[in-house]
C-alpha cells in the first residue's frame, strides 16, 4: 500500500524535518503546504533529510485560521497528491503533529484495516456551544479570512453581529442540509478522496464564507451516503484545553505523555515540539 501525508506547516522548520524523518519510507511520499505568509523557504532543507520518499511542495496560498481558505488548502492537497498516484490512504497532518507507531506498524494496521475511513464524527463540537456552532455554518462570514483570522478585533464583533441580524431576518444557508463534525484531520481512501474532489462545487456553495468549517464540510459532505459505513474512530490522540471561555485547544504533549507509543488507538498524536518529537522517536525506536 502508497500513503500520501499531506502537511500543512508554517514554516520549514526542525519540527517538519523531524516528521519527515520519522515516516520516511519507499511507499510513503509526502505532499507538503508551507503558508504563502512564510516568504522565501528552504525546500531543499526538507528533501535532503529523507532517503526514500519523495517530497511535493504544493502551490502556496495564504491561509487564515477559521477561515475557508482552510478548506481550499484541504481540497487544493487532496487534488495535488490524487493527480499524482493513486494512494490507498491520504493522511492529514499539521507541522505539529507526530506518529506514536512505527512505520511499519502504521503500514500493517492499514493494510489490515483497508476501505475504512479514518475520521471523526461526533457532537463533539455542537456540545460544547451550541449557538456558536450553529453560527459558524448557518449565516455568512464575509470577514474572516480577510480581517479576523484568530483576532479579536473589531472587525470580529461585527462579524458576529452581522450572523445574529442574518438570523434574525431567516438567513439559514444549511437549511435541509444534514450537518455533521468532528476534528479536520484524517486518514482517508483514494475512492473518498475522489468523491470529495467530485464535490468540490457543492463544498464551495455551502461552506464559502463559513467560520471553522474545515471541521464540518467532509462529515456533511458524506452524511446519508454509503461512505458512513467505513466511517472509523481517526487514529490522532488529541488533548483539549480551555484557554478561555471562547478558546478550547490542544495542549503541547511531553515526555509524560509517552504512554501513547504503547496505546492501539493512536498512530498519531498532536501537538508537539521538537524537543517533545525527539522523545517519542527514542520511545518508538526502542519498541521496535
Amino acid at each position: 500500500m502508497e500513503h500520501a501525508f499531506l502537511i500543512m506547516t508554517l514554516e520549514v522548520n526542525d519540527g517538519l524535518l523531524k516528521i519527515l524523518r520519522q515516516l520516511d519510507a519507499p511507499n510513503h511520499d509526502f505532499f507538503i503546504h508551507v503558508d504563502l505568509k512564510a516568504g522565501t523557504i528552504d525546500k531543499n532543507k526538507a528533501k535532503s533529510v529523507v532517503k526514500f520518499s519523495t517530497i511535493t511542495f504544493v502551490e502556496r496560498m495564504k491561509v487564515t485560521w477559521g477561515g475557508f481558505s482552510q478548506v481550499k488548502l484541504e481540497l487544493r492537497m487532496l487534488k495535488t497528491a490524487s493527480l499524482k498516484k493513486k494512494y490507498s490512504y491520504y493522511h492529514l497532518l499539521s507541522g505539529q503533529d507526530f506518529p506514536v507507531k512505527a512505520n511499519q506498524q502504521i503500514d500493517d494496521f492499514f493494510s489490515q484495516n483497508q476501505g475504512k475511513n479514518f475520521l471523526e464524527v461526533s457532537d463533539r463540537l455542537e456540545r460544547q456551544n451550541p449557538d456558536r456552532y450553529r453560527l459558524r455554518y448557518q449565516q455568512y462570514h464575509f470577514l474572516q479570512d480577510k480581517l479576523i483570522g484568530k483576532k479579536r478585533n473589531i472587525f470580529k464583533y461585527i462579524d458576529f453581529f452581522s450572523c445574529y441580524v442574518q438570523r434574525y431576518v431567516g438567513i439559514n444557508r444549511a437549511r435541509g442540509m444534514t450537518i455533521q463534525s468532528g476534528s479536520n484531520w484524517f486518514s482517508i481512501t483514494d475512492e473518498l478522496t475522489q468523491y470529495i474532489l467530485d464535490h468540490e462545487n457543492w463544498i464551495i456553495k455551502h461552506f464559502r464564507y463559513t467560520y471553522c468549517c474545515d471541521e464540518l464540510f467532509i462529515q456533511s459532505l458524506i452524511s446519508n451516503t454509503r461512505f458512513m459505513n467505513t466511517v472509523s474512530s481517526n487514529l490522532r490522540y488529541v488533548d483539549f484545553v480551555w484557554e478561555s471561555k471562547h478558546k478550547l485547544t490542544p495542549r503541547y504533549l511531553t515526555a509524560k505523555d509517552l504512554s501513547l507509543v504503547e496505546n492501539p488507538n493512536y498512530l498519531f498524536a498532536r501537538k508537539l515540539t521538537a524537543n517533545s518529537m525527539n522523545d517519542f522517536r527514542n520511545r518508538i525506536q526502542k519498541g521496535k
